[in-house]
């Protein structure tokens, strides 16, 4: 990944952590690797590396998760922040969409789990955008956490259902043909009945005119 060698990223955990789940094996993908045990430390080294990842995993931190994206964001509004996290709340979900750019991993998690989310922040970082992509008045999706809120609420999806939103939202500027569904979510194995049943149970949960259909092409998200 050679995309990590010209990026800052800085490790914020203590020591009530055991495992890191590969996060030290990125020393040999990032040439600026920087760490920190303590929350405030790791605040004063953001100030004066100015990286643009930022890792965080405190146990048991003396201020709040809210509170360090907050002091992390008045320092820099477009700051990555990756948290680390035993459970993953509606709430915690929700601060996500509130706060931009930042991406919940849920323990376990391995190495190449760690560098897929460093990829989402790096093409955001080079393509200056947001992970917040807001869909309607009242519906909101996150790229980097999957998730899609209606005002304050979320809206449970199926696996195959979030797959296929993702694939749209992710090439929200063209139409996905029928064939990249069926590659993609269905390793080759889509039935017309199944694709026809995503849609129209995705439609039922939000905004018809969202998901729109691209005759003899495939389906698109509506912006």
């Amino acid at each position: 990944m050679n995309a990590l060698k010209h990026i800052k990223v800085l490790h914020i955990h203590d020591r009530q952590s055991n495992e890191d789940y590969g996060v030290s094996e990125l020393k040999e993908y990032c040439k600026n690797f920087y760490e920190a045990n303590d929350c405030y430390r790791g605040i004063e080294l953001y100030k004066e590396e100015k990286p643009e990842i930022v890792i965080y995993n405190v146990s048991f931190p003396k201020i709040s998760n809210e509170e360090f994206i907050k002091k992390i964001k008045q320092i820099n509004e477009k700051a990555q922040v990756i948290i680390t996290t035993q459970s993953l709340t509606k709430e915690k979900l929700y601060n996500a969409i509130n706060f931009h750019l930042i991406k919940y991993l849920i323990y376990p998690f391995n190495l190449n789990t760690l560098l897929d989310s460093l990829k989402d922040c790096i093409r955001s970082i080079d393509s200056n955008t947001s992970n917040i992509i807001k869909l309607s008045k009242t519906f909101t999706y996150d790229r980097f956490n999957k998730t899609l809120f209606k005002d304050e609420k979320l809206i449970s999806l199926s696996a195959k259902e979030m797959d296929f939103f993702h694939l749209l939202v992710k090439n929200k500027d063209r139409a996905v043909s029928y064939e990249e569904f069926n590659q993609i979510i269905w390793e080759g194995e889509m039935t017309k009945d199944a694709l026809r049943s995503i849609v129209k149970d995705l439609r039922k949960k939000i905004d018809k005119n969202i998901i729109k259909n691209i005759s003899g092409i495939g389906y698109r998200v509506n912006l």
